[in-house]
């Protein structure tokens, strides 16, 4: 195996990918200006990723080092966290009237809703084909 491979396919982790994302009844959600509602999802090799990954882990583990129960909110928002990393850009998120930037804490808020957070996770994995 060439290990100048693995590399490139870091750095394809690192450009992310356009990525519609969809309501639950299949229709793409939609921008005010009537597009597709995108994010651009980085794979699970980027380094954003790679070190929410790292931290949410690390929260954890203090956690449970302490004795105290891990609750399943904790678990949750640790998900979420990972995936709004792999967020660094989106089209099409508003609050009704204006574009809402691309922020950590906006891209959290959209992925509270599981329908969504699942297509990010989806997109984030899908960077990697190993057929």
């Amino acid at each position: 195996m060439d290990l100048k491979q693995l590399k490139k396919i870091a750095e394809e982790d690192e450009k992310g990918t356009v990525t519609t994302i969809y309501q639950r009844n299949g229709d793409p959600y939609t921008a005010l200006d009537g597009t597709d509602s995108t994010m651009t999802v980085l794979g699970s090799e980027s380094k954003a990723y790679r070190k929410a990954k790292r931290a949410a882990l690390r929260r954890l583990l203090n956690r449970s080092s302490g004795r105290n129960r891990i609750e399943v909110e904790e678990v949750e928002a640790n998900r979420i966290a990972q995936a709004a990393a792999a967020v660094p850009e989106w089209h099409g998120w508003d609050d009704g009237k204006t574009d809402l930037p691309c922020t950590p804490e906006n891209v959290s808020d959209v992925l509270q809703w599981e329908h969504i957070l699942e297509q990010v996770e989806a997109a984030i994995k899908g960077h990697s084909d190993f057929s």
